[in-house]
């Protein structure tokens, strides 16, 4: 009688669904989501060619625009839902350091330095309502030596899904004369 029960166990397990049944995708007129997408763009100031050791800024805004996607229409902007938590990653050049940030408008940013001696410093807010932008700069020291050189700006959104990820990276170049 004993052998029986795992074997009823086991048939029981196998006609119960592993998990939720997947939703129906979404298709027709009717049907129309909304995303948030976030955009980046920033500025280096002084223009160039910069001296050597002195003190230059990156000024960065972050935009929430929302999209309707679906229905009888082509995407387009409009009332989107809030973002969740968005990181902005700065990759300095060789030889810039960084000295303070500050938050002009909008959500305000955390920022912080992200591993030993690797030049990165990554910022981070909470959520970016829809149709917002933030804005903020990061005080540099340029680097000692002369030459071009680059700094690199990516926003990512790990813990939800954005509409475009393809505008979310700008690349600056400078002169250090």
């Amino acid at each position: 009688m004993w052998r029986a029960l795992p074997a009823g166990i086991v048939l029981l397990g196998t006609m119960l669904p592993a998990g939720p049944a997947a939703a129906a995708p979404c298709t027709g007129v009717t049907c129309v989501r909304y995303y948030a997408d976030i955009t980046v763009a920033a500025t280096v100031d002084p223009a160039t060619p910069v001296l050597a050791g002195v003190i230059h800024s990156y000024t960065v805004q972050v935009t929430n625009t929302g999209w309707r996607v679906g229905g009888n229409t082509a995407p387009r902007p409009g009332i989107g839902p809030d973002s969740g938590p968005v990181y902005v990653h700065l990759r300095r050049a060789p030889g810039e350091l960084d000295i303070l940030f500050t938050n002009d408008s909008g959500v305000p940013f955390d920022c912080f330095r992200w591993g030993s001696g690797a030049g990165h410093v990554v910022c981070h807010a909470e959520s970016l309502p829809t149709g917002t932008t933030s804005q903020f700069t990061y005080y540099f020291q340029t680097p000692a030596v002369p030459g071009t050189y680059q700094f690199g700006i990516d926003v990512d959104s790990y813990q939800w899904t954005e509409y475009d990820e393809t505008n979310n990276a700008v690349t600056l170049t400078y002169s250090v004369g």
